[in-house]
């Protein structure tokens, strides 16, 4: 009789260590298709920056620059209109992602008064964007860089015109 109780308790355990072996190994699983779904999702999640990103650096060659006057934060806006509203779209578009208005100036002048025009100007197109198209303020930040990252050569006229931009950056919610 203590053969089998000792047998029973025995028989007993191991089915508690098979049961907690299955499910170490049903939980090890879940974690790793959790983690291979994450990665899909933030491959996926790369390629909609990736592409939304694409589309705003683009948009200014399709629909034309955005345009200020000179000197000023101040939009022109008759003369960007179909940009600005692009831009909105896109953003609209694209849920999930923030977009940083980036605003550039060419090396002419102070530096802190480039960084404070450019900052003013970035400003103005985020303020155009959610009063105006009605985009949702949380998706936007404004930044200015002052003259702190040229595309070209500060020394020619053109090299100036350049760099007198604004541009986007994305990144995740």
């Amino acid at each position: 009789m203590k053969k089998w109780i000792g047998l029973a308790v025995v028989l007993f355990f191991a089915g508690r260590v098979m049961a907690f072996d299955l499910n170490v190994n049903d939980a090890v699983k879940k974690v790793n298709t959790d983690d291979a779904m994450k990665k899909a999702g933030d491959a996926a999640t790369d390629s909609a920056m990736a592409e939304i990103t694409k589309k705003l650096k683009n948009v200014q060659n399709e629909h034309g620059p955005i345009i200020f006057k000179n000197g000023k934060a101040t939009l022109e806006v008759k003369k960007c209109e179909e940009t600005l509203k692009a831009i909105h779209r896109i953003v609209h578009d694209y849920p999930g992602f923030l977009v940083q208005v980036e605003g550039h100036t060419d090396n002419k002048g102070k530096a802190a008064k480039n960084m404070e025009l450019s900052q003013k100007r970035a400003e103005a197109v985020v303020a155009y964007l959610v009063n105006t198209m009605k985009t949702d303020a949380s998706r936007l930040k404004a930044k200015g860089f002052g003259d702190t990252v040229p595309i070209a050569d500060n020394k020619t006229a053109k090299g100036r015109e350049k760099n007198r931009r604004v541009d986007f950056s994305v990144t995740k919610l």
